[in-house]
């Protein structure tokens, strides 16, 4: 008899780790994956630039095509099916087809993979002018709505990655964005105040109005349009089209009526083998916490690439083949209008709260000679811990350099680096590419100073 996996969810992490589990058992097992939408192996990511019209169709945001799948691989796809319901002590899944069609499978080995949701309110969505952005359906909604010559105004309320992405896809439709944060600087989680400076100055220079520091109360209108939105204060501020982009939570539900764990992010709590309090259940991707090898701690990193190596190593486990999912150090990069914007590890108001003997630089720096270009700039901080050394976090804005940059940082904080790791890094020198002394060396160089005598160079 064949070993039956189920795989509820069919992004990343859930085709990963279905893709895994064939290629290792090949005909020792049945895997069937379970997706709720009308596409598995999609790039989400690249919804603002289906918005923008950069993307044509949204076939283009397809990583594999089904056939790839079911031919190809040998693994059953069932699309537009909804699992409501586990029993977790009998090992059955429960199903219902769009059609309205139900029935029941059960497995041997289970995967969680039905990733997060948006966090928004209720009430807001009553407007058919009010959208967020979590599924290939969304952005193609939000892309015939934006189309409409009546909307010329687009309020954008959160200015996370996602908000700082879409500001740039909805200018380029040439409509005027308004984006309400209710943090004092864009980019709260990933940013320090005195780095997000520089994105606030960007985003206004390409004309967009930002309200920083103002919550949304509510949002109110007649006949099923929105065209206000309401902030503490009494302030009102008129849009033809609202997307919501606060923040994403973990869809938990079913984890929940399984009797799992939940770890203290709110997020399914497995194992280093990803692994859920049940065995036989495994969880991956943006449902789960995983451990920040820079503090220890138990973290909540909803990101593409950790969730496709999980699914890669939950699926090599349930095969047989022992792996383990070590934590992450939370590497994140966005972009718009030119500008990129990457962080690793702990920014300095997260190391200061937990507890380090913070200190850091930040600088200014060119990425190339001045005789090869003049407009090369970037921004670097780097954060570490005083009586150690250790290297705690960076974040770097500028040109597409920022991004390399920083995942060299992320590098030396998955092995545990210290200031001096990053001084000594014996990385490649081009006039045409870098500078003789690297941004990164200058900040390592500048931090030797501010280190605890033991620590320093």
């Amino acid at each position: 008899m064949p070993l039956h996996v189920a795989v509820i969810g069919g992004g990343a992490s859930g085709m990963s780790a279905a893709s895994r589990v064939k290629r290792l058992l090949r005909d020792r097992a049945e895997v069937v994956v379970f997706e709720k939408g009308r596409w598995v192996s999609f790039a989400l990511c690249g919804a603002p630039y289906y918005i923008s019209c950069e993307v044509g169709s949204l076939e283009e945001l397809i990583h594999y095509p089904l056939s790839e799948f079911i031919e190809k691989r040998g693994i059953r796809v069932s699309l537009e099916t909804y699992v409501y319901d586990i029993e977790a002590e009998d090992r059955v899944i429960h199903w219902q087809r769009r059609d309205g069609s139900k029935g029941t499978y059960e497995y041997d080995y289970l995967v969680l993979a039905t990733g997060a949701e948006p966090i928004v309110p209720t009430a807001w969505m009553q407007y058919e002018n009010v959208f967020a952005i979590h599924s290939l359906d969304d952005a193609e909604r939000i892309r015939q709505y934006l189309a409409r010559s009546h909307v010329r105004r687009v309020a954008i309320i959160g200015l996370g990655y996602i908000g700082y992405e879409l500001a740039e896809s909805v200018k380029k439709l040439g409509k005027e964005v308004v984006i309400i944060e209710a943090c004092n600087s864009p980019l709260p989680k990933a940013l320090d105040e005195d780095m997000a400076g520089y994105v606030t100055d960007h985003l206004r220079t390409q004309g967009v109005h930002l309200v920083l520091g103002r919550k949304v109360e509510c949002v109110e209108g007649r006949d099923c349009i929105a065209s206000e939105v309401m902030l503490e204060g009494g302030e009102h501020i008129k849009a033809d089209a609202l997307i919501v982009a606060m923040g994403i939570k973990p869809r938990v539900e079913l984890a929940k009526r399984a009797g799992l764990k939940l770890g203290k992010t709110g997020a399914i709590w497995v194992d280093e083998k990803l692994r859920t309090s049940r065995k036989e259940i495994y969880a991956v991707g943006d449902v789960v916490e995983t451990v920040d090898l820079v503090t220890g701690e138990r973290t909540w990193a909803p990101f593409a690439p950790i969730a496709n190596k999980m699914g890669y190593v939950a699926g090599s486990n349930i095969a047989g083949h022992d792996m383990i999912f070590p934590g992450v150090v939370r590497t994140s990069v966005t972009c718009a209008f030119g500008l990129v914007v990457a962080t690793t590890g702990l920014t300095e108001r997260e190391a200061v709260e937990k507890g380090y003997d913070v200190v850091s630089v930040m600088i200014k720096s060119r990425t190339k000679p001045r005789y090869i270009s003049e407009d090369t700039r970037i921004w670097i901080k780097i954060v570490a811990d005083r009586s150690t050394g250790k290297l705690l976090g960076a974040q770097a804005i500028g040109d597409e350099s920022a991004f390399w940059r920083v995942n060299i940082v992320a590098t030396l904080l998955m092995k545990g680096g210290k200031v001096e790791d990053l001084f000594y890094c014996d990385w490649g020198y081009m006039p045409l590419l870098s500078t003789a002394w690297d941004p990164l060396v200058i900040a390592a160089r500048r931090l030797f100073h501010l280190l605890a005598p033991k620590s320093s160079r």
